[in-house]
This record gives C-alpha cells, structure tokens and sequence, in this order.
C-alpha cells in the first residue's frame, strides 16, 4: 500500500490486447492538507486497540481523524462513471490506507499485512502486495533488528477503470479483481534499513529524489470499524506493457 511496491518483488502483467483508454484527463484536484500525527501510545478508546492489537496493529494506531495522511493530487480517469465527489472520496480512502500501511511499516507491525484489515489475507493476495515487506520485516527480527521505513512520496493518485480482460487476468492469477483501481505515481527518496541492536545500519534499498514509479493498485471502499474509511486493496501491477494503457498516466 504503497511505498514502491516494485521494490518488493512485485509481481508485473503483461497481457496482450488490452485497449488503450481514450479521452482527455480530467481536472486535477489537490487533497486535503495531512492532519497532525498523533502519538502511538494511550488512545481514547481501549476496545478499540485492544480489537486492532488482535488483528495485528501493535502499537495504537492513531484514528483516522489524528493520523497524518500522504499528500497527494487525486484524479478521476474514469469518463464520466465515477462522478467527481465519489473520486476524491476514494482517493481519501486510498489515502488513510496507505497511511496505515506506513504506519504497520514504520512500527514493524507484521501482523497488520496478513490479517485481512488492509487487503486480501489470501496467499496469492499478500506475496503480491506484501511479499518483500515481510520479507524484509522477518530480515530485521532474524538479526535482533528493527526495520527502518521511509516511504517514498504518492505525487499522483489517478482512478481508472479495469477492462474485463484485465479482471480475468487478475482472477486466473488467484486474485480478487475489482471493477476500478488507482493508478499511482511514487516519486524519491525513500529507503529500507535494518537498525541493528549494536547501533550498526543495514540500508536495503534507497532512492533518491529523482526516483519515479507508477504501479496499478486495484480494491475496493471499505467501512472499517476501527480504521475508518479506507481503500482495500485487492493486488497490484506494474504500470508498463498494456498494462501502462490502463493507468494512463
């Protein structure tokens, strides 16, 4: 959710004859300014971090109100199927999501990216969107480490519609398609590291600021309880080959 997920083995599709996408961009809108971060420890509410504890958010997320959202420009790409109040109301969504996703990164809450709150708990769903996170998370636990995340920046987000012959793809591959998805631009720096115990830094990958990707994140809106609103991711590819016709950015 994102970071570069291409960073992360990310799995990449190249499927022939999708259509191009024709028809100007609309509009661009800015997004709400990021609220103020809220400290990790004593929420108002014990149930509810006692219920996120059991789904694998260790420390206390802040709630949706008090946590410090990614900054980003949201458009809608979808020609008129999604209205413009509905877009930006999704692109809010993948917003909160994504913050949570930095926050299960920066406090190495593991638990929090194969429980289902997130996205798809299914095996093929989390080797696809969180398959080198682990990885890298179980790297620091095995040295007695702790893994160091700087996210990369989400510049753009973009609403596009999936063509049918995308979702099939998506579903023989053992993942849930959606009718739409965000196409999105990450820009540097960013990096990984493992902060070992004897004060030694292990860098994994970097990326300065003339970094770019763009990856093709597709979900849905969900309700969450303890979360908010949010995006809930169902898979991700890389926007190149036909896919690239899709996210038309």
């Amino acid at each position: 959710m994102r970071r570069f997920r291409s960073w992360l083995g990310l799995l990449v599709l190249v499927v022939a004859g999708l259509s191009a996408c024709s028809g100007p961009l609309p509009a661009t809108h800015a997004s709400p300014a990021p609220r103020g971060s809220a400290p990790p420890s004593a929420a108002a509410d014990p149930q509810r971090c006692a219920r996120l504890a059991r789904r694998g958010f260790t420390p206390c997320p802040p709630t949706a109100d008090r946590l410090q959202l990614p900054p980003t420009t949201i458009r809608n790409a979808t020609s008129g199927a999604v209205t413009e109040a509905t877009a930006q109301e999704w692109g809010r969504a993948f917003q909160l999501a994504q913050a949570y996703y930095y926050w299960a990164m920066q406090h190495n809450a593991r638990g929090a990216l194969t429980s289902g709150v997130l996205a798809d708990a299914s095996p093929n769903a989390v080797g696809n969107l969180f398959g080198t996170d682990l990885q890298d998370l179980d790297n620091a636990r095995q040295q007695q480490g702790t893994l160091l995340f700087q996210p990369l920046q989400v510049r753009l987000i973009q609403l596009v519609a999936i063509p049918p012959n995308l979702a099939q793809a998506m579903s023989k591959q053992g993942l849930t398609a959606s009718t739409y998805a965000f196409a999105v631009l990450f820009v540097g720096p960013g990096q990984r590291a493992i902060q070992l115990s004897d004060g030694r830094r292990i860098v994994l990958v970097s990326s300065d600021s003339t970094y770019s990707a763009m990856l093709l994140i597709w979900g849905d809106l969900r309700s969450d309880p303890d979360l908010g609103q949010i995006w809930f991711e169902h898979g991700n590819y890389g926007c190149e080959a036909a896919v690239q016709n899709v996210c038309l950015l």
